[in-house]
Formats: C-alpha cells, sequence, structure tokens
C-alpha cells in the first residue's frame, strides 16, 4: 500500500521552535521494510494548507502525526483529505491521539493509533489494503457502527535497534536550519520511570514506563551518517538521557572514535539528579558540549507538585560540575503552577542567578491531554486553552486561571529569566 505521511506544522509561526518530525521518519521506515510504500510530506514551511488532492493519487492510506497545539491544523488536513477522496482511510498519531483516541474517531478520523507506531501502522496499512477485520490491529481506536472500538495496547519494542534509522533525506535540512535548527535530532532511548505530572500517565501510553536503550554501536552508526551528511552537531532529544551508564558513554565515545566520526560535539537533555563527576566525564570525552535541564522551579514546593524528584541543591551542584568543566548548561523553567505564588518565582529567580546557566528557556506551565496535570485542572475548572494552537507552551499566556498569579506577573518573570543567561562566548 502507499501511505501518505503529513506533518501539519503550516503556518506555525510562533514561540515554540521547530525540530524535524523524527516519529514519522521512523515510522517511514518502518513501513517501507514492512513493504509499504511511504512519502513523507512535511509542512512546516508552508504558510497555508497546500492543495492536497494533487498528494493523493494512488494513496491507500493517509497518516498525520499531530500534538495537541498542531490539532486544529491537523483537522484542516482531514478535512481537506475527505473533500478530495472521502472514501480515503485517514489515521492520527503522535501524542494528541495517544491521549485521546476515541475524541480523535469523533473528529472524523478513521483511525486513532495509540502509542508507538512502528509495529501496529504496517498492521493496519496491510489490514486496510486486504479489507481485514481492524480488530487485529493492535492499539488502535477505531468506529465500528455506532460504537467506537479501543483494540488492546500494543506491545513496546524491546529492541530499538532492530528498527531502521530515521531517513533524512526525505525532510529539507536546510530550511530547518535556516529556521534556527541548532542541531539533528537522535532519539537513543524511549521510556521514563519518573512521576512527572506534566508527563504522565500520557507519556507512559506512548512509550512506557520502563526505559529501553539503543546500543552504543548503533547510535554512533546513525551520528556517524548525520556528521557525513547533513550536519556535525547532534541534539540527543530524549528526556532521560544522563540515565545512560558512564560505561555506555565511554563505549559510544570509542565507537566515534573508531569511526572517525567527524563531530563537533553534542548536545543532550537531562536531570540533574543524574549528574555525577564519573558520569559527566565520561559523557564530555564522548563528545559532551551542552546539557539542557530540566530546571522547572527553584521552590522545593513546586517541584514536589510537580512530582519532579529532585531540589534546588541537586540543581546548583549538576550545573557547579558542568561549569567547572566548561560544560554548557541550559535551563528549562516552568511558570505557572495552580499552586505557584510570587514567593515561589522569586525563588526560580534567585536560583538562576546561584546557577548561572549559560542560556534559559522559560515557559508557561500548560497540561497536556492526558497528564495528572490536564486532569486535575479540568477537574478544579482552571482549564484556560480554548484554542487548540493555545497548548503551545512557549507561546501561550493563560493556559490555567491561576488564584495567585496574574496573567502581567507571569509574563515579567517570564521576561526577566529569558534574560538571565550569560552566553556562550565566542
Amino acid at each position: 500500500m502507499k501511505v501518505l505521511l503529513v506533518y501539519p506544522r503550516y503556518g506555525y509561526h510562533n514561540a515554540g521552535g521547530v525540530q524535524e518530525p523524527l516519529g514519522i521518519l521512523y515510522l517511514a521506515g518502518a513501513l517501507e521494510c514492512a513493504g509499504h510504500e511511504a512519502t513523507v510530506w512535511d509542512l512546516s514551511f508552508m504558510d497555508e494548507l497546500p492543495p492536497v488532492a494533487e498528494m493523493l493519487d494512488g494513496v491507500g492510506m493517509v497518516g498525520i502525526s499531530s500534538s495537541t497545539a498542531l490539532y486544529g491544523r491537523t483537522l484542516e488536513v482531514l478535512r481537506a483529505v475527505k473533500s478530495a477522496r472521502p472514501e480515503l482511510p485517514v489515521a492520527l498519531g503522535g501524542p494528541h491521539a495517544t491521549a485521546l483516541p476515541k475524541n480523535a474517531v469523533e473528529d472524523g478520523f478513521d483511525v486513532a493509533v495509540v502509542g508507538e507506531a512502528e509495529l501496529s501502522a504496517p498492521v493496519l496499512a496491510s489490514a486496510l489494503e486486504q479489507d481485514f477485520d481492524l480488530d487485529e490491529v493492535p492499539g488502535i481506536a477505531y468506529r465500528e457502527g455506532d460504537e467506537i472500538r479501543l483494540t488492546p495496547p500494543p506491545v513496546f519494542i524491546d529492541d530499538l535497534d532492530s528498527l531502521p534509522h530515521p531517513d533524512r533525506s526525505r525532510i529539507d535540512y536546510g530550511k530547518y536550519f535556516d529556521a534556527g535548527l541548532g542541531q539533528v535530532g537522535v532519539v537513543a532511548m524511549r521510556g521514563c520511570p519518573y512521576r512527572c505530572t506534566y508527563c504522565k500517565p500520557m507519556q507512559d501510553r506512548l512509550f512506557g514506563r520502563k526505559i529501553r536503550y539503543r546500543s552504543a554501536a548503533d547510535v554512533a552508526d546513525e551520528v556517524n551518517t548525520i556528521a557525513r551528511n547533513i550536519q556535525d552537531r547532534v541534539l540527543f532529544r530524549d528526556d532521560a538521557f544522563t540515565t545512560h551508564s558512564p560505561e555506555w558513554f565511554a563505549e559510544l565515545g570509542r565507537h566515534f572514535r573508531r569511526l572517525k566520526t567527524p563531530l563537533w560535539g553534542w548536545a543532550c537533555q537531562g536531570r540533574v539528579d543524574q549528574i555525577t563527576p564519573e558520569r559527566l566525564d565520561a559523557m564530555q570525552k564522548a563528545g559532551l558540549r551542552m546539557i539542557a535541564f530540566g530546571v522547572e522551579s527553584g521552590s522545593n514546593r513546586i517541584l514536589d507538585y510537580y512530582r519532579k524528584g529532585i531540589t534546588p541543591e541537586q540543581t546548583e551542584r549538576a550545573f557547579a560540575m558542568c561549569r567547572e568543566r566548561s560544560i554548557a548548561t541550559h535551563a528549562f523553567i516552568m511558570i505557572g503552577a495552580p499552586i505557584e505564588t510570587p514567593e515561589d518565582i522569586n525563588a526560580t529567580l534567585q536560583l538562576l542567578e546561584r546557577i548561572k546557566p549559560n542560556s534559559v528557556s522559560p515557559s508557561i506551565t500548560t497540561p497536556a491531554p492526558g497528564t495528572a496535570l490536564y486532569e486535575d485542572a479540568v477537574r478544579d475548572g482552571i482549564y484556560n486553552i480554548k484554542d487548540w494552537a493555545d497548548a503551545d507552551y512557549m507561546a501561550n499566556t493563560r493556559p490555567l486561571e491561576l488564584p495567585h498569579l496574574s496573567v502581567e506577573q507571569i509574563l515579567d518573570a517570564k521576561e526577566k529569566m529569558a534574560a538571565m543567561g550569560t552566553g556562550y562566548g565566542e
């Protein structure tokens, strides 16, 4: 079957930044390996939805990957496809489908794919092509008569090395770099054992709580291809990348040297409670240049509310260890928890003064559907998102009706924090 995979990020010019759609690139490879033909249609650099009909020639299924912030545009793509070819099955995947699969079917999607799709999407394509019962496809929601059925969840992929690497030739990296993308994204693991309310339990349905690691050899092979063909700087986009052992990082560095990877260096995201001198030294020897930490707040009270599992003291130690080794740091901050007060914001400002990050990204706390934070906000009547695009936490101003903070106080704090980075030097 010919499958058209669409990333619907058109006309999206705001503070949310831009990253390549790795999920779709992984999915395209999985479909091709299963004998299907996959085409990627990346709309990231188009101001409006282009004509859809011309892309549908010979297509047997359309798959769209969407976050909640992109869901409004995703619905526009759905309507355009159905207007051109009403009989063509359209499936929704990504975080929004995983969080609200039945709602997606109610909105007109033929199928919503929950969680990892590399195994289920090829089965879905074959079932549609051969007119098999969709009840045999794992991890999907679909309509049968007046009922929306949800099949059992898919099995998580244990051997991540078995997946084909994302085929990055399917997108235009020149446009991504022009738009500000600094490093090519790489995923080296899946799953997260932590309990943060702004991710869980939706993230568990996406990737599970158990961490599954790729081998250092497989990661190095992918990075080597990127460095030789696209750019010599990569970003490991995994939330808990620093849970890799010092031995894994040492092996990664050995593979880079063996492959003679022309690598300037790499950045990653990590948790402050995972930083030790041994791990940090192994990471730096393997090419680490910068770590972005989820600092979130300088208030213990707010960190406990988010169930983050870290303390400001751990944050200070991690940033100090990085500074001693001349490893650049970035701090992600969340402002506007439902219980947050001006005193909590002041604690965050003071923490930023102490840790001296090279750069800071403050965002406004925005509950994502499927998370504990979202369920609490809806229950308490403080959820204030009226338009899907307002779910972009880097661009919105009032996603929650807060009892202790005004919009002006939040925006003032956001502006101050954004300016507290020390810069990156020459």
